[in-house]
């Protein structure tokens, strides 16, 4: 979703865009697809790295397009996070939204595509109503933006296929899973086949 994401953003007009990540394979495709500044938050502290990349503003709009699976995050709050999810008083592993409220600029946007469905605690509310931010949710209507893209596709406006880094038949569908959850051979997105 990351890609796709960094790549729509690119075609419906940002200058700039960044995208966050910690697999140097991944943070390449932004660069060379996408045209990218890329941010290794293994690497960088991320809120420092925006700030200084926006002259201390700010993004004008985030994604979070990892949600709940967003699960590594700076030592303190991710253990906070796990521990909570251990004794199931806590659904959710919301860093990417987090870092979204407080990366992104005053009277911004941040956009939630990524999957959530339950309860997220340490909730920044604090930064989102202080910094007058808009926030959009719901995952990506398939429905709505099918045709769209496909048009866009067919004009040459956008090539969404350097995201999928392997094919395989239907059949294989458990190893493929496999192979992009563990993120083996620099996985991106599997395509399957009949």
């Amino acid at each position: 979703v990351g890609l796709l994401a960094a790549a729509s953003a690119r075609l419906l007009g940002a200058e700039r865009v960044f995208v966050i990540d910690r697999y140097p394979y991944r943070l390449r495709l932004a660069r060379e697809h996408v045209g990218a500044e890329t941010i290794n938050y293994e690497e960088t502290d991320v809120l420092d790295a925006l700030n200084d990349l926006t002259a201390g503003r700010g993004p004008d709009a985030c994604i979070d397009a990892v949600g709940l699976e967003g699960h590594h995050g700076n030592a303190a709050i991710y253990a906070y996070d796990r521990a909570k999810q251990a004794i199931r008083a806590e659904t959710e592993r919301p860093f990417a939204l987090r870092q979204a409220i407080l990366a992104c600029r005053s009277g911004g946007v941040v956009s939630v595509v990524g999957a959530y469905g339950g309860f997220i605690d340490k909730f920044p509310m604090g930064a989102f109503m202080n910094r007058a931010l808009t926030m959009r949710t719901g995952q990506c209507h398939v429905q709505r933006y099918t045709r769209p893209l496909l048009e866009r596709i067919q004009r040459g406006e956008l090539d969404p296929s350097f995201i999928v880094s392997h094919r395989m038949p239907l059949k294989d569908a458990p190893k493929g899973y496999k192979t992009f959850q563990k993120k083996r051979d620099e996985c991106t997105k599997v395509l399957l086949s009949v």
